[in-house]
């Protein structure tokens, strides 16, 4: 106090005017912490929508997937009927051939969509981590 007494300008039971009023304060954090909970809702919201686009393609992937493995089956039992019919030597060998790579190519699809299935998650990562450095803001502005 003996400090501020010695400034000039200073009457005691004067307020400094460039000071900002306890109510102006919390009315600034009340409008600063709305401020921030709507941009990490905002935050969190375009997050799961990248999260559910991503699953709704991996989905789609393995249904993909899924219909060229059957498409596989198919076609191994067309071969085998094709091949019994024109020759009557080689039918295994067409029919394995044919049934072999459209299974590989299937399994390839299922692999690749199960790679991308795993790496796709709901959770708000970014969100959560922002929250926390929010939280340690805040604590670090209270001490």
């Amino acid at each position: 106090m003996s400090q501020r007494v010695n400034q000039p300008g200073y009457a005691p039971g004067s307020q400094n005017t460039n000071d900002p009023s306890i109510g102006e304060l919390v009315a600034a954090l009340a409008r600063d912490s709305q401020l921030l909970v709507r941009q990490e809702l905002a935050l969190a919201r375009t997050e799961l929508s990248q999260s559910v686009s991503r699953l709704v393609s991996a989905v789609v992937k393995m249904a993909i997937a899924a219909f060229v493995l059957f498409g596989g089956f198919l076609v191994l039992l067309f071969a085998a009927t094709a091949a019994v019919h024109r020759r009557d030597y080689s039918w295994m060998v067409s029919a394995l051939a044919v049934g072999i790579a459209a299974l590989v190519i299937g399994l390839i699809l299922l692999m690749w969509a199960r790679s991308n299935l795993r790496g796709a998650s709901l959770a708000p990562t970014e969100t959560i981590d922002t929250l926390k450095d929010d939280r340690d803001w805040a604590k670090g502005e209270l001490r």
